[in-house]
């Protein structure tokens, strides 16, 4: 039996359509409990994010308003501007997303940072200059009048599991 002439679909249907009349009703009846428990669950969310970027800051706050300089040790950038700008704003768009970045985002972030000198890094962190950053979201996109100013080695910090963020301070001589 296919289709509709099928007893156990008919039947499904049929519930399904008296379980939808049921959950709207449920939700009209109830939806001051239902708006208070989304509200709370919001605000424990955003209390936890601070919380958790207050903890995570307690070992990393050198990175807040770092202000990296060219080593004459090392060679000078061979970068231009315009292509150090342009990895500065790759960088904010594959870390301008949803908390922390996922791996297809992390591997972005470490193939625009692969190969780069420390200089290479200090021309493009100052390209990347200050952008706002959203803490609790990692958000960034369409938010830089909104959100405080941090620095591409804050971005990173935040970004970046802290695996990641040391190999990264130990690539550029420890200098994030």
């Amino acid at each position: 039996m296919n289709g509709l002439g099928n007893p156990i679909l008919l039947t499904s249907m049929a519930l399904s359509a008296v379980s939808l009349t049921k959950n709207k009703n449920f939700i009209q009846n109830n939806w001051k409990p239902i708006l208070g428990i989304g509200a709370t669950l919001g605000a424990s969310y955003v209390v936890w994010s601070i919380y958790s970027d207050w903890k995570k800051n307690q070992g990393n706050s050198s990175t807040k308003d770092l202000e990296l300089k060219e080593d004459q040790r090392f060679e000078k950038s061979s970068l231009t501007e315009a292509a150090a700008l342009s990895i500065a704003n790759r960088l904010q768009d594959a870390m301008g997303t949803w908390r922390m970045a996922n791996e297809e985002e992390r591997s972005i972030i470490k193939s625009l940072l692969s190969g780069l000198s420390y200089n290479d890094f200090v021309k493009v962190s100052k390209l990347f200059g200050q952008r706002g950053y959203v803490t609790i979201t990692g958000i960034s996109k369409d938010s830089d009048f909104l959100a405080p100013k941090k620095n591409l080695s804050y971005w990173l910090s935040k970004e970046l599991p802290p695996e990641d963020f040391e190999v990264l301070k130990s690539t550029f001589s420890g200098n994030l």
